[in-house]
């Protein structure tokens, strides 16, 4: 008789599943981690909602995730069973260009646990009783940091990466868009590097009180205030670097405005696909535009400055709810009715 184990399925546009699934096995190469912390990405949310092609039927997400190895496939070394590991769920090709050229986050090859992907299809996630990975993406996990701290590696690593493609933040005044989960681990990224002061904007006062503690110094409510305003009255023509973590065509252009002429901005969120740009503004004030996208080597990086105490990622933390709820969850979030800033989701 074939096992089985319990699963958050998406069937389709809001319409997740918590069912009996078959139990996988680990092949050559691979190992069987039992899920203990799996936090809810946005990407995943916006496929729920049937607006991600990287989420299809079927498929099991969750990909920012920390567990227990519980079974070795054929000729693992390295790693041994009942280990606390969190896992590089990019699993790129090494055989391509930009793999070559370190940037296996945008390998066309690639695989990601807990998502579809155009060339390798779908890869069934971490929100369930156990999942597959490749036994060379497995990252140990000191006994001092928690489950739920390492699920939130993988959100920092995106962080990390966007504020590490600018090269000087130190005595910088810094302007974030967005205080969701990506916007304030981009705010406690920026503050370990000693800008001078971060400026957050959001539409959302519960979030903004967030921006205070991951280490703003000034919050606006763009919904009922004038950023242009406020920003013009703090600086001297603008400020030195935004890290626009929305992605939106709000932010996108008024960001333009906010910058100073030579000043950075770094494009982070995904929100739209496309819209209209101040191609102009943007050019006769020398602007320098930086796309930052998934990562390389800073999931590692993260966890480390985690393990070290530099970075507190539990305080955006605001719910842990168990596997069997995560539906519920999911539609709430869809409604906009979760008052949550991160969710956890986790197994027994």
């Amino acid at each position: 008789m074939e096992a089985s184990m319990k699963a958050l399925v998406f069937k389709g546009p809001r319409d997740m599943q918590y069912m009996e699934v078959p139990t996988p096995e680990p092949g050559p190469g691979e190992v069987r981690i039992h899920p203990k912390a799996v936090s809810i990405c946005g990407s995943d949310t916006s496929g729920y909602k049937g607006g991600n092609k990287m989420r299809t039927p079927g498929l099991i997400m969750g990909h920012e995730f920390s567990g227990v190895i519980e079974k070795l496939g054929p000729n693992v070394t390295g790693v041994t069973v009942g280990q606390r590991v969190a896992v590089h769920h990019n699993i790129f090709c090494e055989k391509c260009r930009d793999c070559k050229e370190g940037r296996d986050n945008v390998c066309v090859n690639r695989a990601i646990i807990g998502t579809t992907m155009p060339v390798y299809g779908p890869y069934n996630g971490a929100m369930a009783d156990y999942v597959i990975a490749p036994a060379k993406k497995i990252i140990p996990l000191p006994d001092h940091v928690s489950f739920n701290a390492a699920a939130m590696g993988e959100p920092l690593s995106i962080a990390l990466r966007a504020t590490e493609h600018v090269k000087i933040l130190k005595d910088q005044i810094v302007l974030v868009y967005g205080a969701g989960p990506i916007g304030l681990l981009n705010m406690q990224c920026i503050s370990a590097r000693g800008a001078a002061s971060i400026i957050a904007v959001d539409v959302a006062d519960s979030r903004l009180d967030f921006a205070k503690k991951c280490g703003a110094s000034r919050v606006i409510n763009s919904k009922n205030e004038d950023v242009q305003k406020i920003v013009a009255e703090l600086t001297d023509g603008g400020v030195d670097v935004i890290f626009d973590c929305v992605g939106i065509k709000e932010t996108v252009n008024t960001g333009i405005k906010l910058v100073r002429c030579g000043g950075t901005v770094v494009w982070v969120g995904l929100s739209e696909a496309s819209f209209e740009f101040d191609y102009k503004d943007a050019v006769c004030k020398e602007i320098s535009f930086i796309s930052a996208y998934m990562y390389t080597d800073e999931l590692e990086k993260g966890l480390d400055l985690i393990a070290e105490g530099k970075l507190d990622v539990e305080n955006i933390i605001t719910g842990v709810y168990p596997m069997s709820e995560g539906a519920k969850h999911f539609e709430l979030i869809a409604h906009g009715k979760s008052k949550d800033i991160k969710i956890i989701l986790t197994n027994d």
